[in-house]
């Protein structure tokens, strides 16, 4: 096991990585945490103060200054203003003035924390300023990767709080992140067994798991294989709020705890989607078929399967974005003035579907997760809106098409082995038996009625009315056992709201859903809406394969119909390559406004 955190100290980052994970070792550790970096203010030094008993049992002030990996002659003393010295010496010259007055009798540790180690040739240097400062009240000491590794082993990872059995599934999983379906199986067993322990404090059993993604994210970084950490990350999140959000809920002392250790959890999975997606693949998302290829796939299905999948997490990493722009709500809203990420993350993503056209025909009807994903983030972005409509209409109408002619259209069963031979056979017998159920085609016709999109909606009404008289129209909508449940993927809750149908405006469709939504009083008591944190019950969603409910999708659509305003959306043709693919583009804008101008995609959101 000690290698294996070696290493992941090593790999560390200083900024948002080392500087995150130290005083979450130091809280397991029984320390008191003082202060955390923080982007733009000064710290004169010290990255990281606690207060704590050292080894003489003696209560000290720690100060710590921060580097990542091996310590060398530059980073030690050279010119950059990041160099340790001059941090060590702004900590005595300006740092000690300033304490609080209840910590200016305590004893100083001024502690050199690094991923690594000192190397050889720096190691006399760094001696001698430690033996030249040194006074009765102020001592200096290195952390190396190696001290930070032994802390870890005698502190958060120690045999009484993680035993052997389960320090032997994180060495299996980080081995094998190469292969994300081993290494999540080892790590799930990992996870479930820590949630389990419940001789432990939820906060202490979170914090475990905190770190064991973080060394499992470090290897897969290491490797070049992110899937596992990804798939991870949402696992602890969801087990993290399982935990603690009845600790968060309750008014007492331990709430700010138990916030702050799910707030760090969500910043890691956050860190690890930005790694993964907003660094590899959105800036490749407007490359016509570049994600396509980039799946690997050699069949058809397969690309379509990675295309949604991709979707479906990119969509839920720019939702937890918007959240976090503004938390306060318990559903999303249409932001009237998204942040520069949001809206950076939203353009780039908005462009995948039309840089690769299979999107447009999912071949499972299990994909409306991802879509309704997709269309949720893209429709609170009033830049990225013309585009989520123009998805609606091309995935109706092809939908549709691929229905009618008996070509790939999107069954209910999503097995692989079934998917592969879709359609088996080109009868109407075998069509209705590969779609007796949709969440799809209710999906579409929702959001095409928000976007108020009359001939989408129509056209789908009278689609269901002539070839879906056999298919349930169906979604799905939490119930009493929910709350207890879908943390830990328990599909034994929740309920299937069936039986719909569109109508020729819409207004069908939508006054049920309105009359569930009414009656349902089990959605506003899901802790995660309660406490205002819809991303989570959209994560489980998403992890667990259930469809995004349609109370967390009205509000939205009361939004939009409201808005009278025509978005537009910047579009360079040239940049799609093929002409036959700028000839669809314009053909797509063209039908959705007469007003279309070249190079910009504009939909009216008036009738």
């Amino acid at each position: 096991m000690n290698p294996i955190v070696r290493e992941f100290f090593r790999g560390l980052k200083e900024r948002d990585e080392l500087d995150v994970i130290l005083p979450e070792m130091l809280t397991a550790m029984g320390f008191e945490v003082l202060s955390r970096p923080m982007v733009g203010t000064r710290q004169y030094g010290a990255d990281i103060a606690a207060v704590g008993d050292d080894t003489d049992g003696v209560r000290k002030l720690f100060l710590f200054s921060v580097k990542r990996g091996d310590l060398n002659r530059t980073e030690w003393n050279g010119a950059s203003d990041q160099a340790l010295r001059p941090s060590l010496d702004e900590i005595k010259d300006a740092y000690l003035n300033g304490v609080a007055p209840e910590h200016e009798g305590l004893p100083v540790v001024i502690v050199i924390a690094i991923g690594g180690v000192i190397l050889e040739n720096v190691q006399p240097l760094v001696n001698g300023f430690m033996r030249k400062e040194k006074t009765p009240t102020i001592a200096y000491r290195v952390w190396s990767g190696d001290t930070l590794t032994g802390k870890v082993m005698d502190g958060a990872l120690r045999e009484e709080v993680f035993p052997a059995e389960l320090r032997h599934l994180l060495r299996k999983a980080s081995a094998m992140v190469e292969e994300p379906d081993v290494a999540m199986n080892y790590f799930g067993q990992l996870v479930r067994r820590v949630a389990a322990d419940t001789a432990q404090e939820p906060t202490a059993r979170v914090r475990i798991l905190y770190l064991a993604l973080w060394i499992l994210f470090v290897w897969g970084r290491e490797a070049n294989n992110l899937e596992a950490p990804y798939r991870a990350s949402e696992l602890v999140v969801l087990t993290g709020w399982e935990l603690l959000w009845q600790e968060i809920e309750a008014d007492t002392g331990r709430r700010l705890e138990a916030g702050h250790s799910f707030f760090e959890l969500v910043q890691l999975h956050l860190h690890v989607w930005d790694s993964l997606y907003a660094k590899k693949v959105l800036p490749h998302a407007a490359s016509v078929h570049a994600l396509s290829f980039a799946s690997g796939g050699s069949e058809t299905i397969d690309i379509n399967l990675a295309l949604f999948e991709t979707a479906g997490r990119i969509a839920m990493g720019g939702l937890w974005k918007l959240w976090m722009a503004a938390p306060s709500g318990d559903t999303p809203r249409l932001l009237a003035s998204p942040t520069r990420e949001v809206e950076a993350i939203a353009t780039q993503f908005a462009e995948m579907p039309f840089a690769n056209p299979a999107m447009f025909v999912p071949v499972t009807d299990g994909h409306a997760i991802d879509l309704s994903l997709s269309l949720l983030f893209l429709s609170a972005v009033p830049s990225t809106r013309a585009l989520a409509t123009a998805w609606v209409q091309q995935t109706a109408g092809a939908t549709m098409l691929a229905y009618k002619h008996h070509l790939r259209y999107p069954a209910t069963d999503g097995n692989y082995t079934t998917l592969i031979r879709h359609p088996l056979a080109r009868t109407p017998e075998y069509r209705e038996e590969a779609t007796k159920g949709s969440i799809l085609y209710p999906l579409l016709a929702m959001v095409a009625y928000g976007m108020q999109d009359l001939d989408t909606v129509q056209a789908l009404s009278a689609f269901d009315t002539q070839f879906l008289a056999h298919c349930n129209l169906q979604t799905w909508v939490p119930n009493s056992r929910t709350d207890g449940k879908i943390w830990h993927g328990d599909r034994y809750q929740g309920a299937s709201l069936g039986g719909l149908s569109i109508g020729d405006d819409g207004e069908a469709l939508i006054g049920k859903l309105r009359a569930e939504c009414s009656a349902n009083v089990d959605f506003p008591a899901l802790s995660a809406i309660k406490l205002n944190h819809w991303p989570v019950l959209l994560l489980a969603c998403r992890h667990y394969r259930l469809p995004p409910p349609p109370q967390i999708w009205l509000p939205l659509l009361d939004d939009l119909r409201a808005e009278p305003e025509r978005y537009v959306m910047e579009v360079t043709p040239g940049r799609y390559g093929k002409a036959r693919y700028r000839a669809f583009l314009l053909a797509t804008a063209s039908r959705l406004d007469p007003a279309f101008d070249i190079g910009k995609l504009v939909v009216s959101s008036a009738p």
